[in-house]
């Protein structure tokens, strides 16, 4: 009788997965039209901090700080409804948009809307304190293709890691970036 309903349960996995297998086959490479529905896409990265949730707050609203480890220029009015402006010297452009949600050393979020790009998204930091660290998280939501978000997620991976960065070890890696030096040229190997 065990073996009966273990075969039983073996024979409906194994339908089951073919069934998934076939519809997986069938999904387009393409997403498909979703009428007037649209579909929103979203990104939440996270990083621990060394630091009280008060000092990496500072970071993230004081545009003194701001330009350690984010723009190269910033204007920001650090309360809900503020108007913000950022600069980086090697874009064309100033990113421009307003504070949506301002809680003093917990939440600081924002409209987002790059000038090369038509779609607004929204920003939004988060700060979890956790014993001597504090968690730093960061949504960015809004996205109506992968390709926009992959790239937002591409460019807040590295400026979450300057965050850290800076504020543990006093590194800016937009400045070590810089001063990289380019690859060596391969050389052949000499027989």
């Amino acid at each position: 009788m065990i073996m009966r309903k273990t075969l039983i349960v073996v024979i409906l996995l194994s339908t089951l997965s073919s069934t998934a297998d076939a519809q997986h086959a069938k999904r387009p490479a393409k997403p498909e039209d979703t009428g007037p529905v649209t579909v929103m896409r979203s990104a939440t990265l996270q990083v621990p901090i060394a630091s009280d949730a008060v000092s990496i707050f500072g970071y993230l609203s004081d545009p003194q700080k701001l330009v350690l480890w984010f723009p190269d220029q910033a204007i920001l009015e650090p309360h809900f409804g503020g108007k913000y402006h950022f600069r980086w010297n090697n874009q064309e452009g100033v990113w421009s948009g307003v504070v949506t949600e301002f809680v003093a050393a917990n939440t600081l979020a924002f409209t987002w809307k790059p000038p090369t790009e038509e779609i607004e998204t929204q920003v939004r930091f988060k700060l979890y304190p956790q014993g001597g660290q504090t968690l730093v998280e960061l949504a960015h939501s809004g996205f109506v293709s992968d390709e926009a978000l992959d790239k937002a997620v591409k460019t807040w991976v590295f400026y979450l890691e300057n965050l850290k960065s800076v504020i543990e070890d006093q590194t800016d890696l937009r400045q070590a970036a810089a001063k990289k030096p380019p690859h060596p040229a391969a050389h052949p190997q000499r027989k």
